[in-house]
């Protein structure tokens, strides 16, 4: 990685030294190479046959670990799409971020194409700012569009679902980090989305209260009778808990890792630092909170993350 980034350096190095002698002074921002980590390691899915699962089978006591949420939850995850996923408004052939059978689902559905592009604010190199880094605005258009429905017991009938679809506040496009949280509150019985800390819709429909059910949660895929409904991309940081923990708009911390509480169901910063150990090629997971069995990977590949800042 510290080569690749010595390579980009001299890149800028000789951008800034080419614009020099031209003009002898910067009037615009030079916009050349650089690489920045941020995400160290996160686990990528190919769309085609990768995703993992936890199991929600019982215990001694006939207990399963998922079905403890019945009223009161929140599930969330960072995911980042990339171009090629599946796109269909039949759940069944569309690409799923999250979901347990017979109980609720959130998948991608294709894009609203009326919605106006969105100005997004994204970082560039700037010699005239004293890190060199400025920022520029450019307009983004829509990709793509999350649905969260409930489903029926025993069927895979949406019931009831909130979207993007319709609020033009939410532009989500491919190749960027989104954050996911569906909860419901017992207090106020009103279940809702939130895309990036913005929430999407509400409902309190009493539909939205959780059923019993024996199915395994699925992320970045499903199994219905087999495997399928891969997405093309990666995800980062999952959590299941037992509350509510967002009820307002709020700001999620991509490059904070979650941390374990007393109301933390299911956690995995989802980093190759989390793998216990390998087994027929299904990595066995390091799950934080109260979880009490192995949750298996249904993939290898990891990747980091960067911003590379390029000429236009």
């Amino acid at each position: 990685m510290n080569i690749i980034k010595n390579i980009f350096l001299g890149l800028a190095i000789v951008s800034l030294a080419a614009s020099c002698e031209k003009d002898n002074a910067l009037d615009t921002p030079v916009i050349t190479g650089d690489y920045q980590v941020t995400l160290p390691s996160y686990a990528m899915f190919d769309g085609v046959g990768q995703s993992f699962y936890a199991t929600n089978k019982a215990d001694g006591n006939g207990d399963r670990p998922f079905n403890e949420l019945s009223d009161e939850w929140t599930w969330e995850t960072w995911f980042k799409v990339e171009n090629g996923t599946k796109l269909d408004n039949n759940v069944l052939n569309s690409s799923i971020v999250m979901e347990q059978r017979y109980v609720f689902t959130v998948y991608l559905i294709p894009a609203n194409t009326t919605k106006p592009r969105q100005e997004r604010t994204v970082k560039v190199i700037d010699y005239s700012k004293p890190n060199g880094i400025g920022e520029k605005t450019v307009h983004v258009k829509s990709d793509f569009e999350v649905r969260y429905s409930k489903l029926t017991n025993n069927s895979d009938v949406e019931l009831d679902s909130i979207s993007t679809f319709k609020n033009d506040n939410f532009v989500l496009s491919y190749d960027q980090w989104i954050h996911l949280a569906i909860t419901r509150s017992a207090a106020t019985g009103i279940a809702k989305l939130f895309i990036n800390g913005k929430k999407v819709g509400e409902s309190n429909d009493p539909l939205w209260i959780s059923k019993t059910s024996i199915a395994a949660p699925n992320w970045s895929g499903t199994y219905r009778g087999g495997y399928k409904s891969y997405m093309k991309g990666s995800q980062r940081k999952v959590r299941v808990s037992r509350v509510a923990r967002y009820d307002d708009d709020f700001t999620p911390d991509l490059n904070t890792d979650f941390a374990v509480d007393a109301e933390t169901l299911f956690m995995l910063n989802l980093t190759e630092s989390e793998v216990k150990d390998e087994n027929g090629g299904s990595p066995i997971m390091d799950v934080k909170g109260t979880y009490p069995h192995v949750c298996k990977l249904r993939q290898s590949n990891w990747g980091f993350d960067g911003d590379v800042y390029f000429d236009e």
